[in-house]
């Protein structure tokens, strides 16, 4: 699922002139007094005041915006509008703490991953991708998978894929045995993004075994990146018995990447 932002342009046009307005009314006081343009930090400043007005349009806009600014002082008035009544400024915010890439915000923003309103939750995720990476946040991020809200679980898949590499790791392995078939998926893409070997037998049951396409599918394609010729064999009777047209053509797809590599590394 792709996060798109749709926030309406004349709240913002109208923000945008307010701060400007408030930055600049000293010009009021003569034509010839020269007023030093406003810094991020006063535009930050001010925009932070709106994260507090009563209008939630004026809320999500001044999110928005302080993510746009680029501040750091703005973290602090972000962290508290991800607690917004308003999903549309919880999202707005999460979006904006992740451009900040400020790490502190890490914490929060996994507690997004929960949130009731999937376009925070999602939002929370992308944001978790954008900001600094670490093998505590991975951690962090992988004890969400023990959360019993499926649809939390789902969002810590999103935030995992999203970091810039992925360790391998039992929770992972564990969570292509999760009821919810989307995780299940979600589980191989990043086993299959570890590029560790390891993974190769549990990717080869679920295509073998898994009862949902999209999981079988993603298994083919990451068997096809990861693989060696040792599943081959197993890849041809898929291409040969699969229900599922798709998968079937995933796997033809991984046979052929990995011929391809076993000729290329054979001439080398």
């Amino acid at each position: 699922m792709t996060y798109t932002r749709c926030f309406p342009v004349v709240p913002l046009v109208f923000a945008i002139r307010l701060i400007f307005g408030l930055l600049l009314g000293s010009l009021m006081a003569g034509c010839y007094v020269e007023t030093p343009p406003a810094g991020p930090d006063a535009m930050s400043a001010r925009l932070r005041e709106l994260l507090a007005d009563p209008d939630p349009g004026m809320r999500r806009t001044a999110a928005e915006a302080l993510g746009k600014v680029g501040h750091r002082s703005a973290r602090v008035g972000l962290v508290s509008a991800l607690n917004d009544q308003d999903a549309r400024v919880r999202a707005a915010a999460a979006l904006s703490l992740g451009q900040l890439g400020d790490a502190e915000s890490g914490t929060a923003l996994l507690r997004c991953l929960f949130d009731p309103a999937e376009t925070v939750r999602v939002a929370a995720a992308l944001a978790l991708g954008e900001i600094e990476s670490s093998p505590a946040r991975e951690a962090q991020i992988l004890a969400a998978f023990h959360h019993s809200d499926g649809s939390g679980r789902i969002a810590a898949i999103r935030a995992l894929l999203g970091l810039d590499t992925i360790s391998f790791s039992v929770d992972l392995v564990k969570a292509l045995r999760d009821p919810d078939p989307k995780i299940r998926q979600g589980a191989a893409a990043a086993l299959g993004e570890t590029g560790d070997v390891r993974v190769i037998p549990d990717l080869m049951s679920l295509l073998r075994t898994d009862a949902f396409a999209g999981v079988r599918s993603e298994a083919a394609f990451r068997l096809g990146k990861i693989g060696d010729g040792s599943v081959i064999s197993d890849l041809t009777i898929v291409v040969g018995s699969d229900s599922d047209l798709v998968v079937r053509g995933w796997a033809g797809w991984a046979i052929q990447q990995l011929t391809q590599a076993h000729e290329y590394g054979s001439k080398s």
